[in-house]
């Protein structure tokens, strides 16, 4: 019975420190706009070298290639602010 109590314990200590960490997250990735890339030329092959480029050049919080159309492109990904359109926020 000891050791049964003594692992509740610990697992009602994990979930008390866990799921505030993952509230936070969401609220965060909730206020993530997403834009092209304005520095960008040509096909997005490799998601690291846009994710460098948006965060030296464009000082965003990072970048990635995604397919739209036909056609990889390098999108940056910034804080949005609040009079920014709501139609470029990532659903979380």
């Amino acid at each position: 019975m000891a050791k049964s109590s003594h692992y509740f314990t610990i697992l009602l200590v994990f979930v008390l420190i866990a799921i505030p960490e993952m509230t936070m997250t969401t609220v965060e990735a909730a206020n993530v706009c997403e834009k092209p890339s304005q520095t960008w030329s040509g096909k997005c092959g490799n998601t690291g070298h846009c994710d460098n480029q948006c965060k030296d050049w464009e000082h965003a919080s990072h970048g990635a290639c995604h397919k739209r159309g036909n056609h990889w492109k390098c999108f940056c990904y910034f804080e949005c602010k609040k009079q920014e359109n709501h139609n470029r926020k990532i659903k979380a």
